[in-house]
């Protein structure tokens, strides 16, 4: 055989092996293991082009052309391609391996007597004592195949506790159970341990052995993979702004944890960064989320003084279907350049006197009328958070003069608190802080609704209609002819034709008896 064949064999596949030896009649029946194929078809001494023509030329130069990754699983498919009755060993059986394992790697052997006494052997041997040599070395030897027999159990039961560790830590690592063909081949180590003979126990150890370091190895290399993976998605998280540091700790202790060859450790470390880091690009979906009605507040108030951006509602509509899309660095890129493109049309229309009058206006009424409800409904346990901060920010642009900032917050501050007096009202209500003003009829709904609020106000709950107790009582000493502050439900068509003057005096007496109430 061509001396070049042979490293080619060893790289096939036990399935390639035996195409090879059915292409050429060859006995394979007695073969288990990758080594028995091996020895036939090497044996055979067949030549290269024999070798091509069972394979084909173009598998032959896949093998030799497969990655790293692929080699591994090759490597672990032949392993597993050996038929077995076991799977797993029976408890009991399983428990008795296990205390031997224990006991067997209680007792390191040492080979420090037998090199000992080979020295003196030989220091014999230099002065001519050969007979005492004889004797020595016949002990030595003894004594060194007694060691070699315990130095095989001792690294035997090291091997199949290390990969049974590592088989353990991989599944808490992947968090899922190990292949079913790892557990046959640990459970036929242990068996061959206590039963096998040497030459069993040394095969179902290799096989073990090889089988744990390339899951071991496997796992790394994707573990790693995903890692970089990682970082590189943190770095475009990061990019529109996503919190990632924490994922980023993390992944430095992960990394040292991978060095220490804490693999249960690592693996999930890793999925802990990469949950925290999708946990963080949803909290920034949802702050971009709420840039967009910013932005569109900076369009409405740009538009609402006269202005005229030079981008509006197409771009917002773009910025909204990236956001969508979740391409937040261009929803990002557009909400930034709608939002300058308004705020410099607004500035520009804010030179007019008589517009930035009116404009402080608004925004100081606004936050005047907010305000104080929302700290309210906020002392009720009201969620009204976000609206004390757009009135905490609106106040604050207002004192630094920055008044283009202070109307799109004023604007936010209506659009996300405009429940807020109604839910306040149901409160004020529900804990007895507005009381009811029995037998009172609203003037605009006709319903006894009428409830006195703390800050002077009767307010109907059914409609809403509401009126000032302070402004009723001065009312009442202008002249008769006042126009009434809650008009009465007609009942009747007689009401309807009574006099002007007649209506009046009827709702000043009503109103007046309320008051005395």
């Amino acid at each position: 055989m061509v001396d070049n064949v042979s490293p080619r064999l060893e790289n096939l596949t036990i399935s390639k092996l035996k195409r090879i030896a059915q292409e050429y009649s060859l006995d394979i029946s007695s073969c288990k293991h990758k080594k028995d194929f091996l020895v036939v078809v090497i044996a055979a001494n067949l030549t290269g082009e024999q070798v091509d023509r069972a394979l084909g030329k173009s598998e032959e130069q896949s093998v030799h052309q497969q990655s790293e990754e692929e080699r591994l699983e090759n490597e672990i498919e032949e392993i597993a391609e050996k038929s077995s009755k076991i799977s797993e060993l029976p408890k009991q059986q399983n428990i008795d391996v296990e205390r031997n394992i224990d006991q067997t790697l209680l007792m390191r052997p040492s080979f420090f007597e037998v090199d000992s006494q080979i020295e003196t052997a030989w220091t014999r041997m230099m002065m001519g004592d050969y007979q005492e040599v004889l004797k020595m070395s016949q002990d030595a030897r003894t004594k060194m195949l007694d060691r070699f027999s315990s130095f095989q159990l001792y690294t035997a039961a090291l091997s199949i506790r290390a990969a049974e560790s590592i088989l353990s830590d991989l599944t808490k690592a992947q968090g899922k159970p190990i292949d079913h063909r790892i557990k046959t081949a640990l459970a036929e180590a242990k068996n061959a341990f206590i039963e096998g003979s040497p030459r069993r126990r040394e095969e179902t150890l290799e096989e073990l052995e090889k089988l744990a370091a390339n899951a071991y190895e496997a796992f790394f290399k994707g573990s790693i993979s995903a890692a970089a993976e990682l970082r590189t998605m943190l770095a475009d998280y990061e990019s529109f702004g996503t919190q990632v540091s924490e994922s980023c700790r993390i992944l430095d202790i992960a990394e040292e944890a991978r060095q220490a060859y804490n693999i249960s450790e690592y693996g999930t470390l890793v999925t802990q960064a990469r949950e925290m880091a999708e946990k963080a690009k949803l909290v920034r979906a949802k702050e971009i989320e709420e840039t967009l009605g910013f932005v569109k507040a900076a369009l409405e108030e740009a538009r609402e003084v006269g202005a005229t951006p030079s981008m509006g509602e197409k771009e917002l509509e773009q910025a909204k279907e990236a956001l969508e899309k979740q391409a937040f660095k261009k929803a990002i890129d557009l909400l930034s350049a709608i939002e300058k493109t308004a705020d410099q049309a607004h500035l520009e229309r804010m030179r007019d006197n008589s517009v930035r009058t009116r404009q402080v206006d608004k925004i100081t009424s606004t936050i005047e009328n907010m305000g104080p409800a929302l700290e309210e409904a906020a002392s009720y346990g009201l969620e009204v958070q976000q609206g004390l901060l757009f009135v905490r920010s609106a106040q604050t642009a207002l004192n630094g003069k920055d008044f283009v900032a202070a109307a799109k917050y004023t604007r936010r501050l209506k659009q996300v608190s405009g429940h807020v007096k109604s839910d306040l009202d149901n409160k004020r209500i529900e804990l007895g802080v507005a009381k009811k003003v029995e037998g009172a009829k609203c003037g605009k709904c006709g319903e006894e609704e009428l409830y006195a609020h703390p800050d002077g106000i009767q307010k109907c709950n059914r409609c809403g209609h509401s009126f000032t107790i302070a402004h009723a009582i001065e009312q009442q000493g202008q002249s008769t002819d006042m126009n009434p502050i809650e008009k009465p439900v007609s009942s009747s068509r007689n009401d309807t034709q009574k006099s002007p003057s007649e209506e009046n005096n009827r709702e000043r007496r009503t109103l007046t008896n309320i008051l005395k109430r």
